[in-house]
């Protein structure tokens, strides 16, 4: 049997399987070394999404294409989320001071973690958006912010989806599974739920871009 014979059949559930770990693995060093974990994300996020589309992707081919055109973007999304988040708790923990009625200090701070998780719930948007289409920066947040709010059911769904690999993770399974294959899945959960709400909203020459063989040439 020659070597050729020993590799998975593209697009077989196989070499799907394959390439989220390797995606994986891929991901979790990069991480570790944190300055290109924002691209080394997107990177995850172009390998995924299709595959939650029911396409193929190549990894080697996709991967890092992703890092290298998408890594400004991608920082630049993880800094505002950084700030945005670090703005949210010092919020919180600045209103635990202030002499302020119950009802009050209740509502200031139910609204401050609606902030919080309107910000959580968009990036289950943002990061598909952003391997999906060639958006610029504020136009992708600006839609990732009006595709949460105007689907809430769904993105809590694609939340509890994305989640649920990460929980496996972290309180089931072997704590090295997160580095062989749990946030793919994660990221392949958030991806099958963003694209049913994203495909609702883009236009058919949209849709039809995404499947243009040239594309990202």
């Amino acid at each position: 049997m020659g070597l050729a014979g020993l590799m998975p059949k593209p697009g077989s559930p196989l070499d799907r399987a394959a390439t989220l770990v390797i995606a994986n693995l891929a991901w979790t060093l990069l991480a570790m070394l944190v300055i290109p974990l924002p691209a080394a994300t997107a990177g995850l996020f172009a390998v995924t999404v299709p595959l939650a589309r029911g396409r193929d992707a190549e990894f080697f081919a996709t991967f890092f294409s992703t890092m290298r055109r998408q890594w400004l973007k991608a920082t630049l999304l993880v800094l505002l989320d950084v700030a945005l988040g670090a703005l949210v708790l010092v919020n919180l923990q600045a209103l635990e001071t202030l002499p302020l009625p119950d009802f009050l200090l209740w509502f200031m701070r139910s609204l401050t973690l609606l902030i919080g998780l309107t910000l959580l719930l968009a990036n289950l948007y943002a990061w598909p958006l952003l391997v999906l289409f060639d958006l610029p920066l504020k136009r992708l947040i600006k839609v990732s912010l009006l595709l949460s709010l105007a689907h809430p059911l769904q993105t809590l769904l694609t939340l509890a989806l994305g989640l649920a690999p990460l929980l496996l993770g972290l309180f089931v399974l072997p704590l090295w599974m997160l580095a062989v294959g749990i946030v793919s899945l994660s990221s392949l959960a958030i991806g099958w739920g963003s694209w049913r709400v994203i495909r609702l909203r883009a236009s058919e020459e949209e849709l039809a871009e995404l499947d243009d063989p040239m594309r990202g040439f």
